[in-house]
């Protein structure tokens, strides 16, 4: 003990220290030093504790310990390092781990702030830089608008190692309260906000261990950020290294937010965070620590930590609020706290789910689970819920009989709840243990486990745990599976979700059943197994209850069903679907923003499907909107989302379709990085810049697409792209180009098994090159074949268009008369794309080319018309400037004999 560090302590260790550490305190240093002499001769190993906390103890009396903050490195020591592809600006926060640094992008791909966080290079050891790429894997997978999101990380060429992360500009979440003088129920709605995040990082195997205000700020949209996660457990896991109490203030773990575990050496678990968050509940609700005025000393602060019961909530506030305040306290918010705060982990609330249920609860004045349930108790709910009906009912004696049989109904369904409550609780306890056994294996010292390996080692835990619970074997199973949905582990999800459904069945839970088949359906979807799939769906809900307490439980199904429509483009399925799922979340009260973002996608994909461009639009619209409130308009969902909203513009106003297609771009270049973007984003892009002339900006899309495509064996894309460079070239009139890029694509298509599709589109781009070279013949040969398989199949793919407009062009050359029949059809198949009354550039292209063949058949009048139809629908969709537009223009003015 000579470096006067703590000793590593269990429970009963500590209350032997701690009584003799109350006399020892009360003694002069004469005395002090005569009773430590005699209680080394009889024990000298609890001597050697007790001095060191009296040793620490006289340091903090003199440094005046938790007053004084270590100040901060000069700002000039890193102010312009670079750390990958950010520049270190001003430092924004100092701790013992570490600094923290405001930080501009510097390596030229875009702009932006970001936090960037250095590990103390006291801190590293020969295994940190492994360690912290490590840590920084683990939170790259906390995706949560309420989560400051991982951006990067890695190692300065010093050796140090960082993380960068989502900068946010915000206000201590406890001075946000004050400065806007917030009620009770605004902060209980705010503080759920962080339940709701620390649920998430819970559920992805991370405890944050250091909960307090410094890390919950608020941002100018009244939204609550998390930061920093898991560095605790980084330094808590060095191999070889137990770590002792003071390690743990020196690092990570605040004093005043600490649970007894904490600094007893106990485990830590998804209990210990339930401690922290009560903690700081109190702290926003009373201004004030639950232990009143927090001491300063070690030795005191680990006393108030273990031993000293909180005082309630009600109480603290009374001493500085007015009475109101305190009264609206007490009661459940008490209980709620107390709960949190319980010194054994197991006697807290289960989960932070469980906790954030009882907060909700409270705020429906309805019962909550954190204090005795009792008839009165649940009386006084229902009057505090219906206060008006309550007051009329003593105006008559028939009232009265109504009340009793209300509370008589209170007491059947606190019945029903408390079962139900019995078996959610069952399972919360479950999760809770499942999540703590794989959060044990990750962060064991030189773990190198994977997701799918935790994943792995949890199907053994649930068959040896639960083995003859099927109810909890099957809750767990569930959660396991959709994992590996997610992942995309499809060959691993399978197995799981068939014994979850199995045990389900056996249970006697239709709820749990139903909640097993929902997700075993969809992934028999994906498989190609739809009659499977829709006789599970049909299954689940059957069996499903239609009642307030499984109404989320629908919401996912109905969501799992409308997603069906992905796969099979069931338009109608779709919008039923997603349309039942937001009706349902509008009677949940706090209905999870992921679910209502999961059904607007379904029901917006839906509308798109059935070609309803302005439902589709307007749905599209509010879903980016419930993105960016939910603090998700800049994750790889916000740029699927805008992937699929361009998809509805593409055959109508394209123009709408670019700023979509741009930004879907931007986003994954932000987030997978330069070289990992999936091609068919670009050349999704580049597709619409081709339509709309603007050949630069296509050109370099392109060859990126075909670059990747290629590295990934990405066949379909490849080629696709490929030919559609061609028709660039095409467009500008570099033929020689065009030619060799055709050519290259010859053999790729001819192939063993050549694809039909393949060959439709390379004989559409051979027309267009035949046409430009001055051969009409071969072009109207090509266009023909081509328009002839479309009119067996009967599709309608713009295709379809381009190649009835190429015939009737082709026609035009050769002064074939039945130029404008073929234009005319072009009209009718575009028009089929788009709702009535709705601007299409594909009606206007076709419009056009039908007007130049009126022209060349000598029809003035006529033809006047058609290019005045195309020149509406052109400006519109493809701007005034471009090509086909101002070749309308023109048409229109020879056609007027300007």
């Amino acid at each position: 003990m000579s470096d006067g560090s703590f000793p590593a302590l269990d429970g009963e260790r500590w209350l032997a220290i701690s009584r003799l550490l109350d006399h020892g305190l009360e003694l002069g240093p004469d005395e002090r030093a005569a009773w430590l002499d005699g209680l080394r001769a009889s024990d000298p190993a609890l001597a050697d504790d007790v001095c060191a906390f009296l040793a620490r103890h006289e340091t903090a009396e003199r440094e005046r310990f938790l007053e004084n903050p270590a100040e901060p490195p000069p700002a000039s020591s890193l102010s312009g390092v670079a750390m990958g592809a950010y520049t270190l600006r001003t430092p924004i926060g100092q701790g013992g781990m570490g600094s923290v640094w405001l930080a501009d992008r510097s390596d030229g791909r875009f702009s932006g702030q970001a936090a960037v966080k250095l590990l103390n290079a006291s801190l590293i050891g020969h295994d940190g830089e492994a360690r912290f790429r490590r840590e920084a894997s683990i939170l790259a997978r906390l995706r949560h608008p309420n989560i400051a999101r991982l951006i990067d990380s890695g190692v300065s060429p010093l050796g140090q190692p960082y993380i960068v992360l989502e900068y946010v500009d915000g206000e201590r979440i406890d001075r946000y309260c004050e400065s806007r003088r917030l009620g009770i129920p605004e902060r209980i709605r705010l503080f759920l906000e962080v339940l709701d995040a620390v649920a998430h990082a819970h559920a992805n195997l991370i405890v944050h261990r250091d909960l307090k205000p410094q890390n919950v700020l608020v941002d100018s949209d009244g939204r609550a950020r998390l930061l920093d996660f898991g560095i605790a457990k980084l330094i808590d896991s060095d191999p070889g290294e137990r770590a002792t109490v003071t390690r743990t203030v020196d690092s990570a773990l605040t004093p005043e937010f600490a649970a007894p575990e904490q600094v007893t050496s106990g485990d830590i678990t998804t209990a210990t965070d339930v401690y922290s968050l009560g903690v700081l509940l109190c702290a926003l609700l009373t201004g004030r620590h639950p232990a009143g005025s927090f001491p300063t000393s070690p030795a005191e602060w680990i006393r108030t930590i273990v031993d000293v019961e909180p005082r309630p909530m009600s109480e603290l506030a009374a001493e500085s609020f007015p009475a109101r305040h305190a009264a609206a306290l007490r009661g459940d918010l008490d209980n709620i706290v107390a709960r949190a705060l319980r010194k054994r982990p197991e006697e807290r609330y289960p989960s932070v789910e469980a906790f954030a249920d009882d907060l909700r609860r409270h705020l429906r004045h309805e019962p909550v689970s954190a204090r005795p349930d009792t008839v009165t108790y649940r009386v006084s709910k229902l009057v505090r819920r219906h206060p008006a009906a309550v007051a009329f009912t003593a105006l008559a004696v028939v009232a009265a009989a109504l009340f009793t049989a209300a509370i008589a109904w209170q007491a059947r369904e606190a019945r029903r709840q408390r079962d139900e409550a019995k078996a959610q609780m069952s399972r919360a306890t479950a999760a809770r243990e499942f999540m703590g056994f794989l959060l044990s294996v990750a962060s064991s010292p030189g773990s190198s486990h994977t997701p799918g390996d935790l994943l792995a080692k949890g199907e053994t835990l649930i068959a040896k745990e639960y083995a003859g619970n099927a109810p909890l074997q099957a809750e767990m199973l569930v959660a396991v599976g959709r994992q590996y949905l997610a992942s995309e582990r499809y060959e691993k999800a399978t197995p799981v979700l068939t014994r979850a459904a199995e045990l389900a069945g056996t249970s006697g839970d239709p709820g749990l059943l139903s909640r097993a088949l929902c997700p075993l359906a969809f992934l028999n979807m994906i498989k190609g197994q739809q009659d499977d799939a829709n006789a599970q769906m049909e299954r689940a809900f059957a069996r499903l209850p239609d009642d307030s307490l499984h109404a989320m439980q629908r919401v996912e199904c109905l969501i799992d069903r409308g997603s069906f429509g992905f796969l099979t483009e069931d338009a109608e399925a779709m919008k039923r679907d997603g349309a039942a799922a937001l009706a349902i979340l509008e009677t949940i009260p706090f209905p999870p923003a992921s679910k209502r973002i999961d059904a607007l996608a379904v029901l917006a994909y839906g509308y798109y499907l059935a070609r309803e461009s302005r439902e589709a639009d307007a749905k599209y619209a509010e879903l980016m909107s419930e993105l960016k409130r939910a603090g998700r308009d800049e994750t790889l969902l916000a740029a699927d989302t805008c992937n699929n909203w361009a998809l509805v513009h593409y055959l109508g106003n394209i123009a709408k379709a670019e700023p979509l297609c741009r930004r879907a771009v931007e986003l994954r270049r932000s987030i997978e990085g330069a070289d990992a973007i999936a091609p068919t984003v670009t050349y999704n892009h580049a597709g619409v810049l081709l339509q709309l002339a603007r050949y630069d900006e296509a050109k370099p899309l392109y060859e990126e697409t075909i670059r990747t495509a290629h590295a990934r064996q990405e066949e379909r894309i490849e080629t696709d792209a490929m030919m559609e460079l061609a028709d660039l070239y095409i467009d500008t009139g570099d033929l020689a180009k065009a030619t060799a890029q055709l050519e290259t694509l010859g053999p790729l298509l001819a192939g063993p098994k050549p694809d039909p599709r393949r060959q439709v589109q390379m004989s559409y781009y051979q027309g267009r090159l035949a046409l430009a070279k001055g051969d009409a013949e071969t072009a109207r040969d090509k266009f023909a074949a081509i328009v002839d398989v479309f009119e067996k199949r009967k599709s309608r793919i713009a295709l379809f268009v381009f190649g009835l407009n190429g015939l009737a062009r082709s026609r035009i050359a050769l002064g074939d008369p039945g130029a404008a029949a073929s234009a005319a059809r072009g009209v009718e198949v575009a028009a089929s794309f788009v709702e009535p009354d709705t601007p299409s550039y594909l009606i206007g292209l076709a419009k056009l080319t039908l007007a130049d063949a009126q022209l060349a058949h000598g029809d003035r009048d006529v033809a006047h018309a058609s290019y005045r139809e195309a020149l509406d629908q052109l400006g519109v969709t493809l701007g005034e400037d471009h090509p086909a537009t101002a070749a309308a223009r023109r048409g229109l003015a020879t056609a007027s004999g300007s």
